[in-house]
């Protein structure tokens, strides 16, 4: 009786941990219900992991784990909110628990103009002002570390963005309106 409580107790703290917390075999699970994503940013830890919300899980990944890694149950849902749901942002090869569209890159789109803003160059590169420190963009009253393409950044990007730009001294940094704003790229009314 002992040694088939203690074989319960760990199988249990074996197999637990791996439906808990995100293993290879999850994103192997993940390949297996849609072998179209293999060769694209979609068979990555970043599927489910970033933008990281929720116990370093996105939104996707937080409906999955609320469905029991059930990848059927969600497919109809829009986990990130940018009006196509999981399935058809997965067959296109996007990240259904991001807007951000490749991983890194974010679009802003709005009335003058979409800006397309490179977080990955922002945060590490050298010539950049953030030094990789997060602090310097992220805060209470500048950019959340969830990205959002359905809300307006404008009172947020325009001090510190322009703020940055200027302080950089840099003769790349943009410095003019359109020289961040896409007038080819304006959401049509």
């Amino acid at each position: 009786m002992k040694k088939m409580m203690l074989y319960t107790v760990l199988t249990a703290g074996l197999i637990i941990p791996a439906v808990a917390f995100a293993t290879p075999g999850i994103l192997k699970l993940f390949i297996g219900r849609y072998p179209e994503v293999k060769e694209t940013q979609l068979a990555s830890c970043r599927t489910c992991h970033l933008p990281a919300e929720t116990n370093c899980l996105n939104p996707y990944a937080v409906a999955l784990r609320g469905n029991t890694l059930d990848f059927a149950a969600v497919e109809a849902q829009d986990s990130d909110e940018d009006g196509t749901s999981n399935i058809e942002e997965i067959k296109a090869g996007q990240l259904p628990g991001s807007q951000a569209q490749p991983d890194e890159v974010f679009v802003f789109t709005n009335r003058i103009g979409a800006i397309t803003f490179n977080h990955e160059k922002h945060s590490l590169a050298k010539e950049y002002q953030s030094e990789g420190k997060c602090a310097n963009c992220h805060g209470n009253d500048t950019f959340p570390r969830k990205f959002y393409d359905n809300k307006s950044w404008q009172n947020v990007a325009h001090p510190l963005c322009k703020g940055c730009h200027k302080k950089s001294g840099s003769p790349n940094a943009p410095q003019r309106c359109f020289d961040c704003h896409d007038r080819s790229n304006v959401p049509a009314d």
